[in-house]
């Protein structure tokens, strides 16, 4: 089914969202993570500032993307992979000290469909400790205790229909009354494995 209009998106009973740049923007919480695991290395390498070694894991997560971040970082900065553990903790546990805020579109189309009273859930890949941790320091104003939040490493990361396949028979539903809301490749296959329909939540926020 094609979504062309709100109308459209709002006549399926079952929503479920991705978390990572879909719900909000994941960079609010990876710099902020980044940031803090530069104050911890600060610590450790003198010669340089806890602004320089947050600009230098910036640029590499922007040149480089992701992969291998932490490898590249302490290479960057001449330390060994020994420190990698003390920096995955701290991406995984660390308190944001600015609150992680919804996009604005998203939490009218959140609350619209909690007023409706529609079953509303959010699957998301990814280390459970840290999704975890970004779901306790978001700005849900309230909108949490709505969602049903099922963490797909637990049972078979997207895009595997395993989580969607949990979701529909817990909430009871119907595969042609469930639509997936997601930002990425991972999330498409995902319910189309699952036979659902997928809109990208980029495309979504333009039917606003």
């Amino acid at each position: 089914m094609a979504i062309s209009s709100i109308s459209d998106f709002y006549s399926f009973s079952l929503f479920i969202f991705d978390l990572d740049n879909t719900i909000y923007k994941e960079e609010d919480y990876l710099f902020q993570a980044y940031k803090a695991i530069a104050e911890k290395f600060a610590k450790n390498v003198s010669s340089k500032s806890e602004q320089d070694l947050f600009q230098t894991i910036k640029d590499i997560y922007r040149i480089r993307g992701r992969e291998k971040l932490f490898d590249n970082f302490l290479e960057t900065i001449k330390l060994d992979n020994s420190f990698i553990p003390v920096c995955m903790h701290i991406l995984r546990s660390f308190n944001p000290s600015k609150t992680i805020e919804i996009d604005k579109t998203v939490k009218v189309i959140l609350s619209t469909l909690k007023n409706q009273e529609k079953a509303v859930f959010v699957l998301t890949n990814g280390n459970v400790e840290q999704q975890k941790n970004k779901i306790k320091n978001i700005n849900w104003t309230g909108l949490d205790s709505y969602l049903q939040i099922v963490f797909a490493n637990d049972i078979e990361p997207k895009p595997s229909s395993a989580g969607i396949e949990y979701i529909l028979n817990i909430s009871k539903t119907d595969k042609n009354k469930a639509i997936f809301i997601g930002d990425s490749e991972v999330d498409q296959v995902c319910a189309k494995n699952s036979g659902i329909v997928f809109i990208n939540v980029n495309n979504l926020i333009k039917l606003y």
